[in-house]
């Protein structure tokens, strides 16, 4: 390593460059925070789907842009909407052709995300387009374990009704009903005993 005339190793890496506070407070603006993923710097459908723009979703399809292009997250267009329950987005989406079996890099499906959130129309039409009721998530997770866990229980009769499995377990175990049991409603726990789940 080269120093200058006078300078030491010490002095060289206890050294901060200085940066005025205007530019300091610009740089903490731009960054994202926690685990947020930048999703306006993705792509200009994840957007509009975000947003719920429906008339710029339509344009982007007309123009055939890519409808599984994902973020940094391995989020769709069609996970995003998910997530927000952008209703009039989604069934464009749909309409178009886009996949309702994308998994984003934690393995949650579109209606995993749709039935954590609490979003009853959005699981109803994923499920009206054979969105997958059991695909399981890196944890072992299912729909129907989301949905039970966020006391979603119009949900949880939806994806029952769907055909979702209510003895399953996840990796470390736990049945739907243990996961319920662990979640914020008493009506999901018992919806699901009088179904069979144990």
């Amino acid at each position: 390593m080269n120093f200058s005339r006078g300078e030491t190793e010490h002095d060289m890496t206890t050294r901060r460059p200085f940066l005025p506070l205007a530019l300091m407070v610009l740089m903490f603006l731009a960054t994202p925070a926690g685990a947020q993923t930048d999703i306006f710097s993705e792509d200009p459908l994840i957007v509009a789907v975000y947003e719920n723009r429906a008339d710029r979703v339509r344009e982007l399809i007309v123009r055939q842009h890519p409808l599984a292009r994902s973020d940094i997250d391995g989020r769709t267009p069609m996970l995003w909407g998910a997530i927000q329950g952008s209703y009039e987005s989604l069934e464009l989406l749909l309409e178009a052709g886009a996949r309702t079996d994308f998994l984003d890099e934690v393995g949650n499906s579109a209606l995993y995300h749709a039935s954590e959130n609490g979003h009853v129309e959005v699981v109803d039409l994923l499920l009206s387009y054979d969105a997958p009721v059991d695909q399981e998530n890196r944890d072992g997770r299912t729909p129907l374990m989301a949905a039970a866990r966020a006391g979603h229980v119009e949900i949880v009769r939806a994806l029952m009704a769907a055909g979702a499995e209510i003895d399953r377990s996840d990796f470390t175990g736990r049945t739907v009903l243990d996961i319920a049991r662990e979640g914020r409603s008493r009506q999901v726990v018992q919806v699901l005993q009088r179904a069979g789940a144990r």
